[in-house]
């Protein structure tokens, strides 16, 4: 089992020896309370070694009796920052890039500068072939932001989002929701709440967000969760569309695994992100759909189209 206190004080070292934090950042960072940050400063302190009949402390830090003056690594003679694995950074590369379009500002800045960080070690040692760049965020200027504040302080929202039509037609809608989470990975949805019923939407679909003094329950949050998780678990599913040529500005507008031209049809790979979003999909292809496969997910529509049209009373 690893030594808790050892690690602590690697991960602070390690964070000071790239940052300039004052005292009650720095507590805010490692998540206490800034007099026990100073305890825990101290203790740096507490690592000695001989040196020919002496001790000598390793690190010496600046620890101000000011909470809002900076926290100074002078120095630090362990050489105990860790070291990683080209394996290890593959995966923690993979990690940020998976939750870098669904951050505010600020902590994807942290994440671009650690990436980078990791990024010239590798290469330095010699695997920069085995990297890739870093992924291209397409959000509005302080969409995220403004969505995480509202998450945090479970406040309304008022939403523009883009959609799409057919003959590759865009229109802006608005729509006032409750914002319960933002999800990671290559298209990041937002899961909100309009009314009781569960929405969704594409980040990069959001114009703008405008942050409303009306608050949500938790009744509420807890509610939509359990909403998409039930519909979520359709996630994944692997889809094969036929549709008629007229319908390809579904490839040029979503995004699709593979396309493939076969008598004047186009045949279509993607990954449903939910049985709600394939069923919207295909009532917008409409006529222009001549094949969904496979078989199960036809029937996983057939009950979703039921459903449908008994809660509007057909």
């Amino acid at each position: 089992m690893a030594d808790l206190s050892l690690t602590r004080k690697i991960a602070i070292l390690t964070y000071l020896a790239s940052n300039s934090p004052t005292l009650r950042e720095l507590a805010k960072h490692f998540k206490t309370q800034p007099e026990r940050m100073r305890n825990e400063l101290m203790g740096l302190f507490t690592t000695e070694y001989d040196v020919g009949g002496h001790y000598e402390t390793p690190v010496d830090v600046d620890i101000p009796e000011d909470l809002d003056e900076e926290v100074f690594l002078i120095d630090n003679q362990t050489d105990v920052f860790p070291a990683l694995t080209l394996a290890e950074i593959i995966s923690l590369l993979a990690l940020i890039d998976d939750m870098y379009g669904s951050v505010d500002s600020a902590t994807r800045s942290q994440l671009t500068r650690l990436r980078e960080r990791m990024s010239a070690a590798a290469a330095d040692a010699g695997f920069e072939d085995a990297l890739w760049p870093a992924p291209t965020v397409n959000l509005e200027t302080g969409v995220a932001d403004d969505l995480v504040r509202a998450i945090d302080q479970r406040r309304l929202i008022a939403v523009d989002y883009i959609k799409m039509g057919d003959g590759l037609t865009v229109r802006t809608d608005r729509a006032v929701v409750a914002p319960v989470s933002v999800t990671t990975g290559f298209h990041p949805l937002l899961i909100a709440g309009k009314g009781t019923d569960l929405r969704t939407y594409r980040l990069d679909r959001i114009a703008s967000v405008e942050v409303l003094d009306q608050t949500y329950t938790r009744a509420l949050e807890k509610d939509i969760r359990a909403q998409y998780l039930d519909r979520n678990e359709f996630a994944g599913h692997a889809i094969t569309l036929t549709v008629e040529s007229r319908a390809r500005w579904v490839v040029e507008t979503i995004p699709v695994q593979s396309v493939t031209e076969r008598d004047g049809r186009l045949i279509i790979d993607l990954t449903a992100s939910s049985i709600s979003w394939l069923r919207t999909l295909l009532i917008q292809i409409g006529d222009a759909v001549v094949a969904v496969e496979p078989p199960s997910v036809q029937q996983a529509i057939a009950r979703e189209a039921q459903q449908y049209l008994a809660g509007a009373g057909h």
